[in-house]
């Protein structure tokens, strides 16, 4: 190839370039950072306005909406607010420790989806997808040790023992031991494992409680097509036995 020819081509590849560099640049000035109606969380969405109404004058409807009064609600606030608070930054403000628990705690009444919730909400449900475990996780933390606390010498269980006695003329019994079956959707890639005899995909949950029905253990998460002697070989509970 001549001289002249070989600089006519490094010119035009150059300014393909420049074009290429300067479309995308154009491009990029379409994007939003955050979306229109999620930008007005403040003033449209449903934790401002209507949660907030309801907290003020109508006890009854906040207690249906999240399945507790507002002094328990409080409550939790306090426990596990410094844990899921967020700073604001430059780009965007975060979502208050008050609206990260609410839509968890709707979300925990009703199963309602995370997407149905991000649009009530104003919050995207890519962001919903890890608030709701992060609040799950915060409660737990503060409340397993409260409210559902393993005995852990031989008084506590001969305490337990005792309350079967007298309550329940049960004697000899350190707890009462049940399974159930909760229905899930089915795992992705997941196959036939969760599938149970009932043609239901599900999850069992294995639950020890004390002489006044308060739990004291729980087994979460093993597969629904599992047995209660399975289920009860792998939990940690018969390791302690």
């Amino acid at each position: 190839m001549a001289p002249g020819n070989r600089r006519t081509v490094a010119r035009c590849a150059a300014v393909m370039c420049v074009l290429g560099v300067l479309r995308e640049c154009k491009s990029n000035k379409k994007r939003l950072w955050v979306r229109e109606w999620l930008r007005r969380r403040e003033d449209k969405g449903i934790f401002d306005n209507l949660c907030r109404e309801m907290r003020l004058g109508d006890d009854a409807a906040f207690y249906n909406y999240h399945r507790m009064n507002k002094e328990d609600f409080d409550y939790l606030l306090r426990l596990v607010g410094p844990k899921i608070a967020k700073q604001d930054t430059r780009m965007r403000k975060a979502i208050p420790p008050e609206q990260r628990l609410s839509v968890t705690l709707r979300h925990l009444a009703t199963g309602e989806s995370k997407t149905s919730l991000g649009y009530s909400y104003r919050i995207s449900p890519n962001l919903l997808s890890s608030v709701v475990p992060e609040v799950c996780e915060a409660l737990y933390a503060a409340l397993q040790p409260l409210y559902m606390k393993m005995p852990t010498n031989e008084e506590e269980w001969l305490r337990i023992q005792a309350e079967f006695h007298s309550l329940w003329q049960f004697p000899n019994c350190c707890g009462a031991l049940d399974g159930k079956r909760v229905l899930i959707a089915k795992p992705p890639k997941s196959g036939s494992t969760y599938y149970d005899y009932k043609c239901h995909f599900s999850s069992i949950l294995l639950a020890l409680v004390d002489a006044k029905l308060r739990f004291i253990y729980v087994d979460v998460g093993s597969a629904g097509r599992a047995s209660d002697g399975g289920v009860w070989e792998k939990c940690s509970l018969k390791k302690g036995t």
